[in-house]
């Protein structure tokens, strides 16, 4: 559907995505100053940059089976090069930084294929852009890889897949965490009704890859459970934030100020 057959929010877009409603959950009022007074505080960083690099030699990886790390490595010299003048981007980091995208990305393949024995391609940053239900909104999304597979009943399967690139992967806090989770829950619900598939058929995992890891750990499958239960408590939380920034609600939480780009700002003292 087009953007055209859909009201606009107080933040002048009919849609929201997945890292809006991040932000939302997180604070409501730094959502305000973010998407709506337009107060945009974000800043590049070498970490962020990485994961950028990383998921773009997996998506052509996952369209041609062959791993060229070359691609992660030239996108991140390019973006070494535009963000100089932020914190952390010295010359000294980034030939480890290389380093680490040659350890990973050389377990990419045999990850993938042990892991989703004689998977196939379906898509990569599969792009979302669904009506929600009960809002004259969409609900915006790219889905970083969409692979089939045969179960050991001969029952094709579908995979939705994350890239997260992290340290040393996943402590029990981030992996319990509801908000987290949410992304391919949403993810689940709306490809699979785009597409016109049983969800039951569709399963969804993150796959995390370590910057810190020993040899032929640099890759691990974190699966979700998604049923009925979590689909209806992650579009409850849509159906929140929508009925809440229309009404122009916006709390501050102070206990999410730790890492926040307004804390101790004129915006929010």
């Amino acid at each position: 559907m087009s953007e055209q057959k859909f009201t606009n929010l107080p933040t002048g877009k009919p849609h929201i995505s997945f890292s809006e409603l991040r932000d939302w959950k997180e604070c409501s009022w730094r959502h305000k100053l973010k998407y709506i007074n337009k107060l945009v505080e974000d800043k590049p960083g070498p970490l962020m940059d990485f994961g950028t690099a990383c998921h773009a030699a997996c998506e052509k990886f996952l369209k041609s089976r062959i791993m060229d790390s070359s691609i992660a490595k030239n996108m991140l010299a390019q973006l070494w090069e535009k963000n100089a003048a932020f914190e952390g981007y010295t010359p000294e980091a980034l030939p480890q930084f290389f380093a680490e995208l040659d350890l990973i990305l050389s377990e990419v393949p045999k990850f993938m294929d042990e892991t989703f024995p004689n998977w196939e391609y379906v898509d990569a940053e599969h792009m979302l852009y669904e009506q929600i239900e009960g809002h004259d909104h969409a609900f915006k999304g790219f889905i970083d890889g969409v692979i089939a597979v045969t179960d050991a009943k001969n029952k094709k399967l579908i995979w939705l897949l994350d890239w997260k690139t992290t340290s040393r992967g996943w402590w029990r806090e981030k992996r319990t965490d509801e908000l987290v989770k949410t992304q391919l829950i949403l993810y689940k619900n709306f490809w699979s009704k785009k597409i016109g598939v049983d969800p039951k058929d569709v399963r969804c995992g993150f796959i995390l890859l370590k910057r810190s890891a020993k040899k032929e750990q640099h890759c691990e499958l974190f699966a979700l459970s998604v049923g009925d239960v979590t689909t209806g408590r992650s579009l409850k939380v849509v159906n929140n934030m929508l009925t809440s920034i229309k009404r122009g609600i916006a709390i501050k939480n102070r206990s999410s100020c730790t890492y926040c780009n307004y804390f101790n700002t004129p915006h929010c003292v």
